[in-house]
C-alpha cells in the first residue's frame, strides 16, 4: 500500500536549556522544588512503576513479524525522537515533518501550553524536522518504552540534565553537535534525520505495544473531535480514508491513520522554569499505570483500556472484553490528556 508519509505537511518555548537559549537566563534559573537530582530521579522511578489496577502485567505485542512495529509501514529501521515547538501561529507555521512521523506525541507542558514529541525510524525519514525545541522531564520515562533511541533537543533547564544524562538515551543537541542544528543552534533551528541517524547510530525500532490490523466489531461512528489544554486544542477530522489535524483551530498536517486519547496524570513536575524572569511550575505526564483510551480509526471511536505497568514495555490498548484494539496501518498520533 502506498506510504502515508508521501502527504506532506502545510502546516517558543521559553524552556530552553544550555543551549538554543533565547537570551541569557536570570541567575538562579531552576529551582527542583526543593530536591536534588537524587530525589526527582527517584520521584521518577516511584511515578514510572505504579502498578495496573489489576496487578497484572500488560501485554505487549507488535506488528507483524518483519514489519515497522511503529505504524506497520515497511520494515523497522534505527529509532529517532524529536521535540517540536508549538506554540503561536508563526511558528507552527514552520512546523516540519510532522507529517512523516511514524508516531507523534501532543504533551502539556508548563503554562498549559503543549509541545510535540515526534518518533520516526530510519526507513520513513522527511528532509528535516522543528523547529526543535528542549526537552521536558515527561519525556524521559515515555521514551523509556522504545529502547535506547537517538532524541534531538535544543536544551533543557539545569535541573533535569542528569536526569537526561543518566537515563537510555542519546542526547543529540546543539551544544554537544551543533553541526547537525541549523541557525546555529537558535530559534528557530532544525533538524536532518538522516544526519543525526548517520552520527548517531540507535537501536532498530521496537513495539511501543501497538497492535495492528483489521478495525474491531462495533465502534461509534465518529467524523471529528476536538481536545483542549488550558492554553493549547488539538483537532482531528476524517476525510474518508485518514485523519487530518488542527494545531490550536489551525491547519497542522494530515495522513494520520489512527488517533489515540489517552487520559494519563498530568501532575506538578519537579523544577520550576525561571527562563522568562518568571516562575513557571513544569507538569509531569504520567505514561504509566493504567487508565482510560478512546481509540480513533475508520470514521470511528472504540472506547479502550491502556495499561504500561513496567516503563521498559510497552503500552498496551483492550477492549471490554479483553482483546487487544488493533490499529490501522499508517502514522498515530497519541493525544494526552487528563
Amino acid at each position: 500500500m502506498a506510504d502515508p508519509r508521501s502527504r506532506v505537511s502545510d502546516g517558543h518555548d521559553r524552556h530552553t536549556g544550555p543551549a538554543g537559549r533565547r537570551g541569557p537566563p536570570p541567575s538562579g534559573e531552576v529551582r527542583a522544588n526543593d530536591r536534588g537530582p537524587a530525589a526527582a530521579a527517584g520521584l521518577l522511578a516511584v511515578q514510572a512503576c505504579t502498578p495496573t489496577s489489576s496487578g497484572q502485567p500488560a501485554r505487549t505485542t507488535s506488528a507483524a513479524a518483519g514489519a515497522n512495529p511503529l505504524d506497520n509501514v515497511g520494515t523497522a529501521g534505527n529509532t529517532l525522537a524529536v521535540k517540536i515547538d508549538n506554540v503561536g501561529a508563526g511558528v507552527q507555521a514552520l512546523h516540519r515533518g510532522l507529517a512523516q512521523a511514524d508516531i507523534v506525541y501532543w504533551i502539556q507542558v508548563e503554562g498549559g501550553l503543549s509541545r510535540f514529541l515526534a518518533v520516526y525510524d530510519a526507513n520513513h525519514l522527511p528532509a528535516s524536522v522543528g523547529p526543535v525545541r528542549s526537552a521536558r522531564q515527561t519525556d524521559i520515562p515515555l521514551l523509556q518504552q522504545y529502547g535506547r533511541l537517538d532524541f534531538a533537543y535544543s536544551g533543557a533547564i539545569s535541573g533535569l540534565l542528569p536526569l537526561l544524562a543518566a537515563a537510555d538515551l542519546q542526547s543529540v543537541t546543539p551544544l554537544t553537535d551543533p553541526g547537525l542544528f541549523t541557525n546555529r543552534g537558535t530559534d528557530p533551528t532544525f533538524v536532518d534525520p538522516h544526519q543525526v541517524l548517520a552520527r548517531y547510530p540507535s537501536v532498530p525500532a521496537r513495539s511501543p505495544g501497538f497492535v495492528f490490523g483489521a478495525a474491531p466489531a462495533g465502534g461509534t461512528a465518529l467524523d471529528a473531535r476536538t481536545w483542549h489544554l488550558p492554553a493549547a486544542s488539538l483537532g482531528v477530522r476524517f476525510d474518508g480514508s485518514t485523519y487530518q489535524v488542527t494545531v490550536d483551530g489551525r491547519p497542522g498536517w494530515s495522513g494520520t491513520a489512527t488517533v489515540v486519547a489517552q487520559h494519563v496524570g498530568i501532575v506538578p513536575g519537579l523544577f520550576t522554569d525561571h527562563n522568562a524572569g518568571h516562575p513557571d511550575n513544569e507538569v509531569f505526564t504520567r505514561t504509566t499505570g493504567s487508565g482510560r483510551a478512546e481509540v480513533l480509526r475508520d470514521g470511528k471511536v472504540w472506547d479502550t483500556r491502556w495499561s504500561r505497568p513496567d516503563p521498559a514495555a510497552g503500552t498496551s490498548f483492550t477492549l471490554a472484553d479483553g482483546t487487544p484494539m488493533t490499529f490501522a496501518t499508517g502514522p498515530v498520533l497519541m493525544v494526552m490528556v487528563p
